[in-house]
This record gives C-alpha cells, sequence and structure tokens, in this order.
C-alpha cells in the first residue's frame, strides 16, 4: 500500500516531510511541495483541505468560504455548523485534536 503525500494545492507534486513544509487544518497534517503552495494554502485552507470532520460533532463535511472558522496557534479549524462551532468556542480545549507529524 502506498503512503504517498501529495501536495494539496498541486497534485501532480509531492509533499515534502520537511516539518517546515506543513500546514494543519482541523488537526489533519497537509504537507507542500514548497513555501509556494504552504502559503496558498493558508491564505484559503477551505479552498483545498477537501472533506474535514467537525470536531464536536463528527460529522464529514466540505468547508466552504462560509464555514464557521476558528483560529488556533495550531492552525484552523471549520465546522459544520454554527452550534458545533458554538460548543468548541465554550471548551476549545475539550475538541481540540492533537496529532504528531
Amino acid at each position: 500500500m502506498s503512503r504517498t503525500l501529495w501536495d494539496p494545492v498541486d497534485p501532480a507534486r509531492l509533499g515534502s516531510l520537511d516539518p517546515r513544509l506543513r500546514a494543519k487544518v482541523n488537526g489533519e497534517i497537509y504537507r507542500f511541495s514548497g513555501p509556494v503552495t504552504l502559503a496558498r494554502f493558508r491564505r484559503h485552507p477551505a479552498r483545498w483541505c477537501g472533506i474535514l470532520r467537525d470536531p464536536v460533532s463528527g460529522v464529514t463535511f466540505v468547508p466552504d468560504r462560509f464555514a464557521p472558522r476558528f483560529d488556533t496557534r495550531d492552525g484552523p479549524y471549520f465546522f459544520a455548523s454554527e452550534s458545533t462551532f458554538a460548543a468548541f468556542r465554550a471548551d476549545t480545549g475539550r475538541f481540540l485534536i492533537h496529532r504528531g507529524g
């Protein structure tokens, strides 16, 4: 089974394992081929991240530019609804997703 990591902004290129070329969205790690695609991703992560899991409800969804967003030190979190966004805001530590990488 292949575990190839493609750059989500430029899928023709491989993502790097360099920790400086990664970003997190909803705790998921995304890897990039270079600083240019990383910068594009960081400007508009909902455009490039694909399917996410709401950290409160566990529902999978594809965020759009209207999806509720909460920014943390590790990266943004997007939500499937205003109610799960409010629950996350009220108890952020409970719902943060921690992954290595």
